[in-house]
């Protein structure tokens, strides 16, 4: 594009190219209900920090495959997304590291999951 989309949008800065977002369930690994919204609350501090604001969509359906019962696990979904400077995004993954394996545990899940840059992370172990 031969545009200067910066000059001619009269935006404060370079286009910010990294995103992460964190998904947060509504449901257990046994297909139980969870009290997630503090989660989300915390998942947009944790990304506010990380790239300056945060965004929370509206709750998406998603399913899973419990490997263990092998049920089909369906659930609303909450993303909570944020476009980051990759440095900062760098320095801040132990911290994203220990909200998901935290989250993780203290929701009773299988798997969690955090997308960075289209590329899809998927948490099994949690840390302790």
């Amino acid at each position: 594009m031969a545009v200067n989309l910066i000059e001619a949008l009269g935006a404060a800065e370079e286009a910010t190219q990294d995103r992460i977002t964190v998904y947060i369930p509504s449901r257990d690994r046994d297909g139980k209900p969870v009290d997630f919204e503090n989660w989300v609350v915390r998942a947009l501090q944790l990304l506010s920090r990380v790239g300056g604001g945060a965004t929370r969509m509206p709750p998406a359906q998603g399913a899973w495959l419990n490997p263990d019962t092998n049920a089909v696990i369906i659930e609303d979904v909450t993303l909570v997304y944020s476009y980051v400077d990759g440095d900062a995004l760098a320095a801040r993954l132990p911290e994203i590291r220990r909200f998901m394996h935290e989250m993780g545990r203290a929701l009773n899940q299988g798997e969690v999951v955090v997308e960075v840059n289209e590329s899809f992370y998927k948490i099994r172990d949690f840390d302790v």
